[in-house]
């Protein structure tokens, strides 16, 4: 046999080496699938064949690396399966003492949000993350006729300032006491309609809403709009008109 065809064998076959006990130097050992018609091997399971170089080919009925042990060729072959990682121990898996894991601090539950609260000293604190909260509060304010938390706490910069410059709070209760009944009638209006046809949302700026209400309907309003601004993490009252 030529070496090129011994060549065209070892490239179309599985090789598995074996050193065998005989002489010192190891030989090779081509083991090829019964059938393999294109490598001229048709023969019996375990008819062998040796090529020039000394390599011993074998007819096997299935390749190495799906055989069993002790198979008839007098070859011990053993499939080696990949070893699986074992997962590292959890305190669920296997339990230790009751001092291995120690306890979490158990999280407070969140405080309720309150729009309106008073303090023990008598303080009034008003917050507001809805713009409806913001009407609410100034809602509440012209039925108390308390107009001081409201100034200071739910007026924008811009409209306090502004306010800061023709007088103060002192203006701006002027102002609230001399709209008093049409602000009244205006901001009822607005909260019966909040979720309906009549009021209409607009954005004025990414952090400014507008809510008109739609005066065809009632051409009678003195009011007509509201903007709610925010900042310092709230909603804020910037304009009525």
């Amino acid at each position: 046999m030529t070496y090129s065809r011994a060549r065209w064998w070892a490239a179309s076959a599985i090789v598995c080496v074996v050193a065998l006990s005989c002489g010192c130097q190891p030989q090779k050992v081509v083991h090829v699938k019964r059938g393999s018609a294109m490598l001229g091997l048709e023969g019996e399971v375990g008819e062998e064949k040796t090529l020039e170089d000394g390599t011993r080919v074998v007819v096997v009925d299935d390749l190495p690396s799906t055989r069993k042990t002790n198979q008839s060729d007098g070859y011990a072959i053993r499939r080696i399966d990949p070893v699986q990682p074992t997962p590292p121990p959890t305190f669920y898996s296997t339990p230790g003492p009751a001092h291995a894991v120690a306890a979490k601090p158990r999280a407070e539950p969140p405080k309720d949000f309150q729009a309106r609260e008073e303090t023990k000293s008598g303080e009034v604190i008003l917050r507001a993350i809805m713009p409806n909260q913001v009407m609410g509060h100034l809602l509440d304010a012209l039925k108390s006729e308390q107009y001081g938390p409201l100034y200071w706490q739910m007026l924008s910069d811009d409209a306090r300032d502004a306010y800061e410059q023709a007088g103060g709070e002192e203006a701006f209760v002027a102002w609230a006491q001399g709209n008093r009944e049409p602000l009244l009638i205006f901001l009822n209006r607005m909260g019966s309609n909040w979720n309906g046809a009549e009021v209409m949302t607009e954005q004025v700026t990414p952090s400014r809403l507008r809510y008109r209400l739609d005066r065809r309907n009632i051409p009678d309003m003195r009011f007509e709009m509201i903007e709610i601004t925010m900042e310092h993490g709230g909603c804020r009252l910037a304009m009525v008109r």
